[in-house]
């Protein structure tokens, strides 16, 4: 069973993923393409044009036209790893589900909250040549930080949740009470964590097509993860009752 799992995540994570791709070729390629530009005007505007060009294509090997035929592609391959992971973290922690297909909407929306949009919100995506180098290091770290702090509130959730089943909680109450410790929780850990004081010094429309283009990948790759995944599993059962 977990075997079938894991399977059917890597199968429904590798569609979820060229799907997440092609919408980030279709809608995020025209603002990164426009930030790239604002980067290049602003690093030959520093140094000598011929110097900048040199750099420009030591720093991009890969032609913009091969990232971007190679983006789906990856995107399909990085979304079948998420999917193997998916099927072995819900076998794991949703297994006791009778509904198969709600339960894996319910625990890819959860997911995707985790990963995706918590750590989106606190740390925002930058188009490229936003935010200082020298503090690259320290802003990954935190958002990987933000990344792990939410999965670790969303597994403890899920079993102060499961506890509260056993000690025969109605669902109406007992969701509530989860309801308010998340936003309790998420609500302080949002606060806690360190702000990005980097400069954004990019037009607004451009920021804010970016990073709707960002949201809108993830939100597409970790909820259509789910939908396929749930589907799987509920074929499967009809096939087993027949």
């Amino acid at each position: 069973m977990l075997t079938d799992s894991v399977r059917r995540g890597l199968a429904a994570g590798l569609l979820a993923g060229l799907l997440a791709g092609v919408f980030a070729l279709l809608w995020g390629e025209v603002p990164l393409g426009e930030a790239i530009a604002l980067e290049e005007q602003a690093h030959a505007a520093a140094h000598d044009p011929a110097e900048a060009a040199h750099d420009h294509g030591e720093e991009f090997a890969v032609s913009r036209t091969a990232q971007q035929a190679l983006l789906p592609v990856g995107s399909a391959l990085l979304g079948a790893a998420y999917g193997g992971l998916f099927g072995l973290a819900f076998r794991l922690l949703a297994r006791d589900s009778g509904d198969r297909w709600r339960a894996a909407l319910l625990f890819g929306l959860a997911t995707w909250a985790a990963v995706a949009l918590f750590p989106a919100l606190k740390y925002p995506a930058n188009p490229p040549g936003v935010g200082d180098p020298e503090t690259v290091n320290a802003r990954t770290t935190w958002f990987l930080v933000a990344i792990a702090a939410s999965v670790a509130v969303a597994i403890g959730l899920r079993f102060v949740s499961k506890w509260l089943r056993r000690k025969d909680w109605d669902d109406v109450p007992r969701q509530l009470l989860i309801g308010a410790i998340a936003a309790c929780v998420y609500g302080g850990m949002f606060l806690a964590l360190p702000a990005n004081g980097d400069p954004v010094e990019v037009p607004a429309d451009l920021l804010w097509d970016f990073r709707l283009a960002s949201i809108g990948t993830q939100a597409i790759l970790w909820l259509g993860l789910a939908v396929g995944f749930g589907w799987l599993w509920h074929r499967a059962a009809r096939r087993e009752t027949a």
